[in-house]
């Protein structure tokens, strides 16, 4: 199960037809510093709702799901974001 963290600061595009498209994402690190990693490849996951996500969350029929690739470390790894669009809220999942 993966880890999720509720205070997402996310920079997304949204186009004129309804996409969007997540570009950069921004956690508080252990120090209490802003640390802002960009997301160099996405894909946005449909789904059959609702169901549990392999981080615990509840999708319901609004909840936007995208599977993300970041740079952490120099090392290319996969997150989630689960945009939950009547709250205007993000949230992120991380293994």
């Amino acid at each position: 199960m993966g880890k999720v963290i509720q205070e997402v600061d996310v920079i997304a595009q949204f186009k004129y037809d309804g996409e969007i498209i997540p570009l950069r994402f921004q956690l508080i690190n252990e120090d209490g510093k802003p640390e802002a990693y960009t997301i160099k490849g996405y894909k946005r996951i449909r789904h059959k709702s609702p169901y549990k996500s392999i981080d615990d969350i509840l999708v319901i029929s609004t909840t936007i799901v995208f599977e993300c690739q970041v740079n952490v470390q120099d090392k290319l790894s996969i997150v989630r974001l689960y945009f939950q669009p009547e709250g205007h809220i993000w949230l992120l999942g991380i293994d």
